[in-house]
């Protein structure tokens, strides 16, 4: 029997139970194959990361994932007897559970982007008064991996740490998208497009417009491609060869920054993907 682990605080003030429909539940019975119980786990796990720091409940990892209630239960229960995810008690929803914290950390040790990029990021993000991301890619995804927010009062919070995205959407991961060799971007581009137009509101035409002229000029800039009324910027983080480590961007409400005073922006930002470029190239 999976019984009920002492409830204990979280970082959100409430408290935190690894059993899911407040029942007791019976162990996981060995009738999938190893190979299928992982794909199931590893889908519940990615759908709860793509939440973010607001959780998920059953019922949109239940769309999300596919699966069927009694799949899920189990393949969650695999995962909260790691540590992986768990559920607060109080709002019923699914987080990473605190090992994630510590693969993370492990994973962070042997890539050395985001400790090297912490410094430049912090003073870009004070210099334009605006949140700065960085991401990666990630399969056929950009993934956010580092995030330092101005001291600005109002902020365009579009991404947190672990959002993830189709590669292209958003101006860091449309920066990293466009400075792929030729090839390889329409690869990516052609297998998100069913992604891409399952986004409420997507236009395709803007899409392709704005990433053919990221890769003529060197940097993404949007105004209302991906939300109404928010503009971004991004530039990509290139290694000796030119080819794309990573991407740093910045989201800002449209009326808030002139186009005459954009090019500074795109300047600061460049500057800092250089330095992180040359930080990590040892120079």
């Amino acid at each position: 029997m999976l019984h009920k682990s002492t409830p204990k605080a979280n970082g959100r003030g409430s408290k935190i139970d690894r059993p899911f429909n407040g029942q007791k539940q019976r162990s996981p019975k060995p009738r999938d194959s190893g190979a299928g119980s992982f794909a199931r786990a590893r889908t519940v796990l990615d759908a709860i990361a793509r939440a973010g720091e607001s959780g998920a409940e059953l019922r949109e990892l239940v769309a999300t994932t596919g699966l069927a209630r009694p799949t899920f239960y189990r393949a969650a229960a695999m995962l909260a007897a790691a540590g992986w995810i768990e559920r607060d008690v109080t709002t019923r929803r699914f987080f990473l559970g605190p090992e994630m914290l510590a693969l993370g950390a492990g994973a962070l040790a042997v890539r050395p982007l985001t400790r090297i990029a912490t410094v430049p990021l912090a003073k870009l993000a004070a210099d334009i008064e605006q949140p700065v991301y960085l991401v990666v890619r990630s399969g056929m995804d950009s993934l956010c991996i580092s995030r330092d927010d101005s001291s600005r009062g109002i902020q365009t919070l579009v991404l947190q740490v672990g959002s993830r995205e189709p590669l292209g959407i958003g101006a860091g991961s449309m920066a990293l998208l466009a400075a792929l060799p030729e090839d390889d971007m329409q690869a990516f581009v052609e297998a998100n497009r069913p992604r891409y137009r399952a986004r409420p509101g997507f236009n395709e035409p803007d899409f392709d417009s704005e990433l053919a002229k990221a890769r003529k000029r060197g940097f993404a800039a949007h105004d209302g491609v991906f939300t109404s009324g928010v503009s971004g910027i991004g530039v990509a983080v290139t290694d000796s060869a030119g080819y794309p480590l990573a991407g740093i961007s910045t989201a800002f409400i449209s009326a808030w920054l002139p186009p005459n005073k954009r090019p500074m922006v795109v300047d600061c930002i460049a500057k800092a993907a250089r330095d992180i470029a040359a930080r990590l190239q040892g120079r």
